[in-house]
This record gives structure tokens, sequence and C-alpha cells, in this order.
């Protein structure tokens, strides 16, 4: 409600109407701002309650969301530990098998070894003992056929001495003096002694031969020297049976190449005895 404006542009007083009338105006103005804030706050508080209600299931729904998750977890949780458990009871049952597989293993190869090694040790001793055949089988062929050397050094038919007789004229030398006790032993020790003349001027010669199926360095110089200790007996002791120069001898199926250039350097003679029936029939 406005205040009247006269001619002049003053105000005119109100009258008591007119006031009342403001009053009433004004009264009625401020019941409807109470009512509308009282309208305003209803909804505020309605609308906080429903906020509040929102936020309460909100809450419900994230508590039960986490407490699902949580029980997802354990059970995640548990059954991680199950497989982790179950997992570790099967690698230590594994490596237990694999253990048990690696002691049997080592038992079985510790087992094949030895035989290996005895099967070594037997192709060893076999092969020690087919030398050692070979070897008399050969000292058997050249003492059952004296004509090997006659023909492989110019000779007249050569004859074997007994080893017997070695020994006695042997054992008087050493007794004269001419050689020592070790000399002796090493004369005896050779494979065959013959007797032979050389067919151009019948010189006559005493052999001494080493016979090896395969002749080495040692065969051409056990030769050598067993030959220079009969050569002294024959030159010192003069035996009524034996005369001439002694000469050296290895016999053989072959010759290493080594044991050939010092058989050529010690004056040794080599013979290759022929192949054939030499150890399953030897020739009478």
């Amino acid at each position: 409600m406005t205040t009247p404006i006269n001619q002049n542009g003053e105000s005119e007083p109100m009258t008591l109407s007119e006031i009342r009338a403001l009053l009433q105006h004004t009264a009625q103005a401020s019941a409807e701002n109470t009512r509308a804030i009282a309208e305003m706050r209803a909804a505020e508080a309605e609308r906080a309650a429903r906020h509040d209600t929102e936020m309460a299931e909100m809450r419900a729904a994230q508590e039960e969301r986490a407490a699902r998750h949580d029980k997802e977890m354990a059970e995640m949780r548990a059954a991680q530990e199950e497989r982790d458990a179950r997992h570790d009871k099967e690698m230590a049952e594994i490596r237990a098998a694999r253990a048990e597989h690696d002691v049997r293993h080592n038992k079985e190869m510790a087992a094949i070894q030895a035989a290996i090694a005895e099967l070594t040790a037997g192709q060893q001793r076999n092969s020690q003992d087919i030398s050692t055949l070979k070897g008399w089988g050969l000292e058997i062929y050249c003492e059952r056929n004296p004509q090997i050397f006659s023909d492989a050094l110019g000779l007249d038919d050569a004859e074997l001495i007994p080893k017997r007789e070695i020994l006695r004229v042997s054992s008087a030398a050493r007794m004269a003096g001419v050689i020592s006790n070790d000399q002796r032993r090493s004369l005896i020790r050779a494979d065959a002694f013959f007797y032979a003349r050389r067919e151009a001027d019948h010189q006559p010669f005493c052999l001494v031969v080493e016979a090896s199926f395969r002749v080495d360095d040692d065969d051409v110089e056990r030769a050598a020297g067993r030959a220079e200790i009969l050569d002294a007996i024959i030159k010192k002791y003069q035996p009524r049976n034996l005369n001439g120069d002694a000469i050296p001898i290895v016999a053989g199926m072959d010759i290493a190449p080594g044991a050939w250039f010092r058989a050529r350097n010690f004056n040794v003679k080599y013979v290759e005895v022929p192949n054939g029936r030499l150890l399953t029939n030897p020739p009478e």
C-alpha cells in the first residue's frame, strides 16, 4: 500500500482506515511469508528425510556389497590356500618320487657301471690271455719251423738249440765269472736259440730269437742285449758246442715302425713269420 501524494509533491498523512488496511495487508503478507517458509521448511525436511533415507539405503547397500566382497575375498583366499596346500602336497609327492627315482637310477647306474667295469676288466684279461696265447703260439711256431730263419737270412738249415743246453752253458759261464747271475737269468728268458751256418761261406752263427705277435722296441732291445750276453759267453768261455757270432733276431707277424728303425740302429734282424695256421694247428 502506497502513501498518497498531494499537488506539491508532499505525502499526505494516512487515515486510520488506511493504517488499519496497511497493517492488515502487512499481517497477511507476513502470514503468507510464514506459511511459505513453513512449506519450504517442510519441503526441506522432507528432502532431508528422503536424502537420509537414500543415504541409509546407500550405506546399507554399500555395507551389503562390502560384506559380500569380504565374503567373496574370504572364499577366494580359502580356495587359494586350498590350491596352494594341494600344490605343495603334489610338489612334495613329486619331489619324493623324484628322489626315489634318483636313488633307484643311481643304484641302477652304479650296477651298470660295476657291470661295465667287470666286463672291461674281463675283456682286458681276455686280451692279455689272448696276447699271451698268441705269444706262446708264435714261440712254438718258431721253434718248430727254423727254416723261416734260414730262408730269411740266407743260412743253411738252422737247428734248434735246446734250452737245457743254454742253461748248462750259461751256468758254467757264470761260475767262471764270464757273466753275472742277472745276465744269465736274462739270457735264458730268450724265446728260442738256433745254430746255423751261412750258405755262402759256411760261417757259423748262433741266433738269439725274441718272438712277438707285433714286435716293439722292448723286443728289439731284449734281443740285442741277450745276443750280446751269448756272444760274450762264446768268445770268452768258448763252450764246446757253440761257436761263431751271436746274432739278435726279432720274429713276428708285424713290427712297429719305431721298432723297425730301432732294429736297424741295434743291428737286429727282423724275420717276418708267415700268417696261417699259427695258433690253431701249429705244424709238426
